[in-house]
């Protein structure tokens, strides 16, 4: 009856290890989405990631992580960039 129909294979997921965690985690995961997170801000200078996280530097002020996420999410961040930048500095 459905001789017509292609079987659809579907692809095992993508597996990365984190660099946070040291676990297999997925591409499609909020977990990987979380460390490209950590580690682009690890990247920023120390003026931008303030910047960033606060929302102000000097006179220019805009809406910043602390006003989106909260003062507890971004304290988190601030702990995980730090791993991340450790992590980094250990390989090279």
């Amino acid at each position: 009856m459905f001789q017509n129909r292609l079987l659809k294979i579907v692809a095992a997921p993508d597996l990365v290890r984190s660099v946070l965690t040291g676990a297999l985690i997925t591409k499609e995961s909020e977990a990987y989405r979380h460390e490209r997170e950590v580690e682009f801000l690890s990247m920023l200078s120390a003026r931008a990631l303030e910047d960033i996280l606060t929302g102000c530097i000097g006179k220019h002020c805009h809406r910043s992580l602390t006003a989106i996420r909260g003062p507890a999410e971004v304290k988190f961040l601030r702990g995980e960039i730090a791993l991340f930048q450790g992590f980094s500095a250990n390989s090279n």
